[in-house]
C-alpha cells in the first residue's frame, strides 16, 4: 500500500482529459457555496482582515479557474510538492521498525524541491465594516472578530479557554444570551481560526432580521462583561471539563491523532504540547480568562460583516460602522 501511495504522490499523471470536468465541478461548487450567506460573510471577513494577502482570498474568480492550463497545473505540482515540505504520518497497529523502513524505501528517491515561501500577513488594524445586501432575507448573517495570537504564543491555551467560555461552546455566555435567553438565533458560535503564524477570533451567528442590531449589541455586551466579570469557579470548571473531553474525543481515532500531529508540526509546538494540553487547560484561572479578553478582544479593532436585507437592517447596524459603539 505504501509503495502504491508513494507512486501516486511522486509520479501523478495529472491527465489533461480530466481538466474540463474538474474546472466545471470547481465553478459549480463555488457558485453553490457563494449563494450561502455564511460563506459570503466569511469571504468578506477574510478580505477585511487580510486585504493584500492570500489569506484574504478564499475563493478564486470563475475566470481564474477556467484560465488554468494543464501545464500550469503540472508546473505547480512539480514546484511545490516534494520531500522538503512533506510530513509522513502513520497511525495504527504496526511494527515501528518495519514501517519506518517501508516509508524510507518508498520515498527515498523523491526530490526535495523548493523550500516553502513564507509570506506572513499584516492584518488591517482598526474597525472595518461591511454590509452585503440580500433582499428579502429573513435572517442576517453576522461575522464579528479580529486578528489575535497564533498557537505558538504562550497565551494560546488560556485564550482557547476564554473563547470556549465566551462563545465557543453550547453553554457559553454569548450562546446563553442570544440563543437561550433572547431567542435571536439558533446556532451562534465563536472560534479561533489558525493559519501559519497568524490567527483570528470570530463570533458568527444567523439572527432574525429585526434583531440584527440588538444581536450585535448583546455580543459586544458579553465581550465587555467578560473583561470585567471573571467566571465563577463552577462556570470555569464546566468549560475546562468540556475542553478536556473534546480533546480526548479528538484523539480517539487514527485520523484524529494524525490531525493533532499535523497541527503540532505546522505550528512548531513541540512534543510537549499534546502531552500537557489538558493539564494546561485545567490550570487556567478565572483571572486569566478575563485577562485574555482584555488583552486581545479590543472592541474598537473589530471587523464586522453583515449579510442581510439592507432596507430592513441598515439603520440597525449604522452605529457599528465606526469603532465607537461596542467600545470597552
Amino acid at each position: 500500500m505504501l509503495a502504491l501511495l508513494a507512486e501516486v504522490i511522486q509520479k501523478p499523471l495529472l491527465p489533461e482529459s480530466e481538466l474540463p470536468r474538474l474546472k466545471k465541478d470547481a465553478v459549480r461548487k463555488m457558485t453553490i457555496e457563494l449563494s450561502q450567506p455564511r460563506n459570503v460573510a466569511r469571504q468578506h471577513f477574510a478580505q477585511l482582515l487580510y486585504p493584500d494577502h492570500p489569506y484574504g482570498r478564499l475563493y478564486p474568480t470563475e475566470a481564474m479557474v477556467n484560465g488554468y492550463s494543464i501545464q500550469e497545473v503540472r508546473n505547480f505540482y512539480a514546484t511545490n510538492f516534494g520531500a522538503a515540505r512533506t510530513h509522513v504520518y502513520v497511525a495504527g497497529n504496526f511494527d515501528t521498525a518495519v514501517m519506518g523502513k517501508a516509508v524510507a524505501d518508498a520515498f527515498r528517491d523523491w526530490g526535495r524541491n523548493a523550500e516553502p515561501r513564507i509570506d506572513l500577513p499584516t492584518p488591517r488594524s482598526g474597525r472595518a465594516f461591511d454590509l452585503t445586501d440580500k433582499p428579502g432575507a429573513v435572517q442576517s448573517t453576522l461575522y464579528l472578530g479580529l486578528p489575535v495570537l497564533d498557537p505558538s504564543n504562550p497565551d494560546y491555551i488560556p485564550f482557547l479557554v476564554m473563547d470556549s467560555l465566551l462563545g465557543g461552546s453550547f453553554s457559553s455566555r454569548i450562546t446563553s444570551n442570544i440563543r437561550e435567553n433572547k431567542g435571536y438565533t439558533y446556532s451562534p458560535f465563536s472560534t479561533v481560526s489558525t493559519h501559519y503564524r497568524a490567527a483570528y477570533w470570530v463570533e458568527a451567528a444567523d439572527v432574525t432580521t429585526n434583531v440584527t442590531g440588538p444581536s450585535l449589541k448583546e455580543i459586544f455586551y458579553e465581550i465587555n462583561r467578560l473583561k470585567n466579570e471573571p467566571p465563577s469557579p463552577a462556570e470555569l470548571k464546566g468549560i475546562q471539563e468540556y475542553m478536556s473531553g473534546i480533546f480526548v474525543l479528538q484523539n480517539s481515532s487514527r485520523q484524529g491523532i494524525i490531525n493533532q500531529l499535523n497541527f503540532v508540526d505546522f505550528h512548531g509546538l513541540g512534543d510537549q504540547y499534546l502531552q500537557t494540553y489538558v493539564q494546561k487547560v485545567n490550570a487556567v484561572t478565572s483571572e486569566q480568562v478575563s485577562a485574555m479578553a482584555k488583552k486581545y478582544l479590543a472592541a474598537e479593532q473589530m471587523k464586522i460583516v453583515v449579510v442581510g436585507d439592507r432596507e430592513k437592517i441598515a439603520a440597525q447596524v449604522k452605529p457599528y460602522e465606526t469603532g465607537e459603539t461596542g467600545s470597552d
